[in-house]
């Protein structure tokens, strides 16, 4: 997950990020408000979230730690199938990711331990959910192909888009009474929207990154 912005706190020891990217979903998501705190030398632990400068760009990237040793940290996204190519040294490390803030709500983000199990259960859902979704697939998007039941939504439950100006472009959010059910980001062709919700969305209807969104 890239970091958009990062500054102090007035009063505070803790620094804001807001994110940008999808690779630590659904612990975090793109926008949300990032609390990190400084290591000041303390140890990191497997299942923390931290942050640090990417090897390959100047771009800050936030990643759950995996495993710590004598060679350095290695780190993985929790929606990421692959461990990053890159081993860190504690000195590189930004802080540590201990609360995040989704619109009016803040959560802890726990790590260690609980972060570790955390990360495992997300990881095991997934692989279960992949397993189901390839046998329903078919069916599935046939569904979603006639647009049967969007003609059954009530009023309240019609979709609208917004748009959000990106360092990267234009990002897009479907929106359903007052839930995020799908994205746009920028550079991408192709919707990604939630299960089942694409039952219920004329696809074709949606704005690209080329036009202005217009949908409700």
């Amino acid at each position: 997950m890239r970091l958009r912005r990062f500054f102090s706190m007035s009063g505070d020891t803790c620094k804001t990020i807001v994110c940008v990217g999808s690779s630590m979903n659904p612990a975090l998501k793109a926008s949300d408000i990032l609390h990190v705190l400084p290591c000041n030398g303390k140890k990191i632990q497997c299942g923390d979230v931290i942050v640090f400068p990417s090897p390959e760009s100047n771009r800050m990237v936030v990643h759950r730690v995996i495993s710590v040793d004598a060679t350095g940290i290695r780190t993985q996204g929790d929606r990421s199938r692959y461990i990053d190519p890159w081993i860190l040294r504690p000195e590189s490390i930004v802080g540590r990711v201990i609360r995040a803030q989704r619109g009016n709500r803040q959560r802890l983000i726990y790590g260690g331990v609980r972060g570790r199990l955390y990360s495992s259960g997300i990881r095991a859902i997934r692989m279960i959910d992949l397993k189901i979704s390839s046998l329903l697939h078919p069916l599935y998007h046939r569904l979603a192909q006639t647009h049967v039941l969007r003609r059954w939504l009530p009023a309240w439950m019609q979709t609208r888009v917004l748009c959000f100006d990106r360092p990267a472009g234009t990002e897009f959010h479907l929106i359903m009474g007052r839930r995020v059910i799908g994205r746009l980001m920028p550079g991408r062709s192709q919707w990604a929207i939630q299960r089942p919700f694409r039952l219920f969305v004329n696809e074709a209807s949606l704005p690209s990154a080329s036009r202005t969104p217009g949908h409700r």
